[in-house]
């Protein structure tokens, strides 16, 4: 005979808690700290929540188990973010302020940055659910990407392949996904050297460092970057995951190309987004990438 047992509010909401982003709907409600702000007549395309990053033997029913609830609409973005006393902030992004996303995948661990004018926010998450976060992005980019197509004839276009098999694949995924993008520029993965002293020089070569091996390609409306894990990968070898950046090409404020001041060898190529500052790292014997971004400056 079924016994009906009433749970609680917290309760329910432990009960799925895991390390997964759950799109929110009905079987999958808004958690209770964030649902005061929201209406029910709320017109949100999709409404997602990021759980806290903490083994499920760590929390508890009595405990705020989601950091953050964001909301995509037709022309805005809102952020609610859990704050360590258990109160909500609230940021909005416009679309006139959105400048770009990146997502970070290595073996489970991942992330997601959403860049607006006046800075970023971040959230890690468990990579099962990447499918959701990229069908965000996507969904992010549809709505809140509202720039024209550019003139990019005057931007340079490589033969060079990519050596790794993840960013083949990549690659090849995604120009059936955007026809139309072209690839500038590959810096190929090569070991990196700081510019330091005898000591930290031993540790160097018991611990080395990798610039991991990326691909740089744009559309008429996007610089897209793509990288085999994240600057510097340690222990001398290609890191396990990939590096994902979309920039719309009218939100990049300023390029900057200098000498690298931390490692030998190396060009730093910093670019603006508003207050948001990507750098990206390439061999000084790499004419490709410097071609790239100069022509990028001159649109």
């Amino acid at each position: 005979m079924a016994i009906n047992v009433d749970l609680t509010e917290a309760e329910l909401e432990f009960n799925t808690f895991g390390p997964w982003v759950y799109e929110i709907n009905d079987a999958y409600p808004l958690p209770r700290l964030f649902a005061p702000y929201f209406k029910d007549d709320d017109q949100a395309i999709i409404k997602i929540k990021v759980p806290r990053d903490i083994d499920r033997r760590n929390a508890n029913p009595e405990m705020h188990l989601y950091d953050y609830v964001i909301a995509l609409y037709k022309d805005q973005l809102r952020i609610l973010e859990r704050r360590e006393d258990d109160t909500v902030g609230e940021s909005f992004v416009n679309a006139a302020d959105f400048m770009g996303i990146r997502i970070y995948k290595n073996l489970l661990r991942a992330a997601c940055t959403i860049y607006s004018v006046d800075g970023a926010t971040s959230f890690s998450f468990n990579s099962v659910s990447m499918d959701l976060v990229w069908k965000f992005a996507n969904l992010i980019l549809a709505s809140l990407e509202k720039s024209n197509p550019m003139n990019v004839s005057s931007l340079p276009v490589t033969d060079a392949e990519p050596e790794t098999m993840l960013l083949q694949n990549m690659l090849h995924d995604l120009k059936i996904e955007k026809p139309n993008i072209s690839l500038a520029a590959v810096q190929k993965g090569i070991d990196v050297y700081r510019k330091e002293g005898t000591a930290a020089m031993i540790e160097r070569m018991i611990w080395k460092e990798m610039n991991p091996e990326a691909l740089h390609l744009f559309t008429d409306k996007e610089l897209v970057v793509l990288e085999n894990g994240f600057f510097p990968n340690r222990a001398g070898m290609p890191d396990f995951g990939y590096t994902y950046t979309i920039v719309p090409l009218n939100k990049v404020t300023a390029v900057n190309i200098s000498d690298s001041k931390e490692y030998s060898l190396l060009m730093d190529c910093t670019i603006y987004l508003g207050r948001n500052q990507l750098v990206y790292h390439y061999d000084v014997d790499n004419e490709e990438v410097g071609e790239f971004y100069n022509a990028i400056k001159s649109l």
